[in-house]
């Protein structure tokens, strides 16, 4: 006979929690890295020369790379929130009563 070990469903969250934390610090460090090396980048760049380059006609009206950079995000979190409600609204809808 071959010993199992069982975990109950409360041990699940603790353990998704601790790899979340530790995957989204992980993340946040890679990223500060990035920023600092850009940084880093942007200052050496900028004591090159730089032509002047041809104007484009229109560009002036276009939005910042910040804001497109937040409209994007923004629109990405709704999505996510309007997906998320679904799903939990299918998931109660399919889970038996006796079991919710």
């Amino acid at each position: 006979m071959v010993a199992t070990k069982t975990t109950s469903t409360t041990e699940v969250p603790e353990i998704a929690t601790k790899i979340s934390d530790q995957l989204i610090s992980a993340v946040k460090q890679y990223q500060q890295f990035s920023v600092d090396t850009a940084q880093t980048f942007a200052k050496v760049a900028s004591v090159f020369p730089v032509k002047d380059l041809p104007s484009v006609p229109g560009a002036p009206a276009l939005p910042s790379a910040e804001a497109v950079t937040k409209y994007a995000f923004d629109f990405t979190s709704n999505l996510l929130n309007a997906q998320r409600d679904f799903a939990l609204q299918l998931a109660s809808a399919l889970v038996p009563e006796k079991l919710a």
